[in-house]
């Protein structure tokens, strides 16, 4: 008997050990799917593609304990492909500076329980930033692809003939992919010491000059930056160089609650008050070269439903359920008094804080006014017009500010205000807000005979437009200060270059702006943080300055007389030739050209949708083209990529006379030129072969010229493969955008290069 309850205490404290363990499983975004991964035929097997994609990234120990098997066998798989038993890694893939581009190459390789370990993060944590960072999950297509459990299993004979094929694939690339001019985060590395400043730009006040000029930092991380003592994320230089190009204004995203402590039924955070004093660290060193810090607010942010269920204390704040999320009630005068009352907090607090701007509709959920049916099914925001309720948050963060500081800018952006609603909404907000509006939005254009607008991160569209032109009108009217929201450096057109350089078109945009008595500019969204001559010519107009004079002084000032010339002749020709990009808002967003020729080639199509700018563009040419008939679509981007060719053959012929002083900065121009080429012209060649592709595989006719046009794209593409893998391996910046973080590695194009040998065999063995 004794030993019968033995037994059974010990089943009863197993039973209470794992119920307790089911009540706290973190349960992952979408892990149900049932939706098949991809299979990358090009490569012998998943175990392959796993050992490939992660050698330069991950120590192979990792990688031996994620699948569960030897260091050896990793070795042998390693070894088979033609890569090095020694790896090279840089610290940062270690760090959440380099998480999402090892997340997004293993989408379709593990499940989550594989993921969290391979980047050695908590399923709670993963979650979190899948949710957070800036809409990740979604931007990885929001859902997960089933993938079963990976484990190491000794090749078979057929993996081993394919494995032979790929390795002898791949050979010709494998030098240079391994052994890179500059490592990966390399480029960071220019901003490691404070260099003597070669001129302090001054702050104008005046009535010529932008009084803000504001800008993302360049590679900040977007998770926790203000919790990293060195505050590495914003380093000094940079600050300088900024300086130096004109800015006088960095923005750095905010979540409210994280710089609070909880209280009453309002959420706060253990680790708010280090938050604050990393921020004052950020605020100190930013003054010293006159640049103030400003927050961007999207608040109050929604929480999930379960936060609020069973608490009378926070239900009596909470308003209605949208999907997971449930939101505080801003016709609650609590909730705004929370808002007002954490920011006169915290800008009493960090001194010298620049102030915020603010996006109260749209992006994440936050009052009613963000999501149309919340506001319908709202008991007491449906008895307030949508105008009460921005007016209300933007009312409540200015009083908050001000009581804070009144010497802080509260910036009110439209973004997301429908357009019936502006006049009203701008005649309401407090008379010390400024207002800002996205110079180019709504822009009317016309590409390939296709007429259509702009909506924002266009530098193929010389603002501004419209809708800037008329709100910032109310906004006058009102009594307010303006600014305009502009991409200088880069857009989601071609976020993978510091600066695109098409400076004939960032002139005539800073000549237009400077004609319109707009108060102020803010420089970018979160990618485009560069200090760059892109930013310095934006920053030199003023009234009445002549658009052809500033170019070629800025041409010498950067590469010197002897080929200014020739370099301003290469930005004409660029410029040019960028304003037939295919410009829509489902192009910029998901379309290749993020990847460019790293972007695999499909022989099966995969059926999966292209996901939104952090993920995958995969073989979905009808979201690439958008509302462009197919041909149309790839013609502008073969005359996009036109221009980028004739300018790049330019800047080879100055690096023939250019100076000592001056060489290594146009090698770097023309690494960008090039890089955006390459770019743009792999959206037509992969364009090509998928829509032959696809007419092959539903049985068209005249599948003998299918083929041959497959072949000459498939051609085409390795090519393109080989130079971008030239240009990024002496240019780490190539490729990385702060958000995004890295598109590719240089291993990625070498895989692409074996998906196109392995699709010129596939056409081969086509019938015609």
């Amino acid at each position: 008997m004794l030993k019968l309850f033995r037994i059974l205490s010990v089943l009863c404290v197993v039973m209470t050990v794992e119920g307790a363990f089911a009540q706290q499983r973190v349960v992952m975004p979408g892990e149900d799917g049932r939706v098949a991964a991809i299979n990358f035929e090009y490569f012998p097997s998943r175990q392959y593609a796993f050992v490939w994609r992660n050698w330069s990234l991950v120590d192979k120990h990792h990688l031996a304990d994620v699948m569960q098997t030897s260091v050896e066998n990793v070795e042998l798989l390693a070894e088979q492909m033609g890569l090095p038993s020694k790896q090279k890694i840089e610290p940062e893939w270690a760090t959440t500076r380099g998480y999402i581009t090892i997340l997004r190459r293993n989408w379709h390789l593990l499940p989550y329980e594989q993921i969290t370990q391979l980047i050695g993060m908590s399923a709670e944590e993963l979650k979190y930033r899948l949710n957070e960072d800036d809409f990740l999950y979604e931007k990885l297509g929001s859902m997960k692809p089933w993938c079963e459990p990976l484990r190491f299993s000794e090749p078979t004979a057929e993996e081993l003939a394919a494995v032979k094929q790929f390795k002898a694939d791949v050979a010709p690339l494998m030098k240079e992919a391994l052994h890179p001019e500059e490592p990966r985060f390399g480029f960071m590395r220019e901003f490691d010491k404070v260099k003597k400043s070669k001129g302090v730009v001054e702050d104008s006040q005046s009535e010529k000059g932008f009084e803000i000029r504001m800008i993302a930092p360049y590679f900040a991380d977007y998770g926790e930056p203000l919790l990293d003592k060195e505050l590495s994320s914003y380093p000094e230089e940079l600050f300088r160089r900024l300086q130096e190009a004109g800015v006088n204004g960095v923005w750095l995203h905010s979540v409210l609650r994280t710089f609070v402590t909880a209280e009453g039924g309002f959420p706060g955070d253990e680790r708010a008050q280090e938050r604050r004093e990393g921020l004052q660290r950020l605020v100190d060193r930013a003054s010293k070269y006159g640049i103030k810090i400003y927050l961007y607010l999207n608040e109050p942010r929604a929480l999930h439903k379960d936060y609020f269920y069973d608490n009378a204390e926070r239900e009596a704040l909470a308003g209605p359920v949208f999907g997971d999320l449930r939101s505080f009630c801003t016709s609650k005068p609590e909730v705004l008094e929370w808002m007002s009352s954490s920011l006169e907090s915290l800008f009493a607090e960090v001194e010298g804080l620049g102030g915020v701007f603010t996006i109260t509709a749209s992006e994440n959920y936050t009052s009613c006014a963000s999501r149309p049916q919340a506001h319908a099914e709202c008991e007491l925001c449906s008895q307030h017009s949508y105008a009460d309720i921005i007016v209300g948050v933007n009312s409540a963060i200015e009083r908050g500010v001000h009581a804070g500081n009144p010497d802080a800018k509260v910036i009110c952006w439209d973004w997301g205000w429908p357009d019936k609603e502006c006049e009203e909404i701008i005649a309401r907000l407090p008379k010390s807000c400024w207002f800002m509006s996205v110079s180019e939005w709504g822009k009317p254009i016309e590409r390939g005979g296709i007429a259509s607008t702009v909506g924002e991160y266009s530098l193929s569209a010389v603002g501004p437009g419209p809708r800037a032109l008329r709100n910032w009108e109310f906004a006058r009217k009102a009594g307010l200060k303006t600014l305009a929201k502009v991409q200088v450096n880069a857009s989601w057109e071609m976020s993978v270059v510091s600066s695109v350089p098409v400076l004939d078109l960032v002139a005539r945009h800073a000549d237009n702006l400077s004609k319109q008595s707009v108060n102020g500019v803010m420089l970018s969204w979160s990618l485009g943080g560069y200090p760059s001559e892109n930013l310095k010519l934006f920053q030199n107009f003023q009234r009445g300055d002549d658009v052809e004079q500033e170019l070629l002084e800025l041409a010498q000032q950067e590469y010197g007389k002897r080929v200014a010339p020739t370099v301003r002749e290469a930005w004409r020709v660029c410029s040019e030739s960028f304003e037939n990009y295919p410009f829509s808002m489902n192009t910029i967003y998901s379309a290749v050209h993020h990847m460019g020729p790293s972007n695999p080639i499909y022989t099966t199509p995969t059926n999966y949708r292209a996901t939104y700018v952090v993920g995958v563009p995969y073989d979905d040419l009808y979201i690439w083209r958008s509302f462009y008939p197919t041909l149309t679509y790839i013609d502008l981007l073969d005359k996009s990529a036109e221009g980028f060719e004739k300018g790049v053959a330019l800047l080879d012929e100055a690096q023939q006379r250019v100076d000592c002083t001056h060489r290594k900065a146009l090698e770097r121009e023309r690494g960008r030129m090039e890089a955006v080429r390459v770019h743009l012209q792999a959206g037509v060649e992969q364009g090509r072969f998928i829509h032959s592709r696809n007419l092959y595989l539903k049985d068209m006719e005249d599948k003998q010229a299918l083929k041959q046009t497959m072949r000459e794209a498939l051609k085409n593409e390795k090519a393109l493969i080989v130079s971008l893998l030239e240009v990024s391996t002496a240019d780490s910046s190539v490729g990385y955008e702060s958000s995004s973080q890295y598109f590719y590695v240089p291993l990625d194009l070498v895989e692409a290069y074996a998906s196109a040998c392995y699709a010129e065999r596939w056409v081969e063995q086509l019938a015609d």
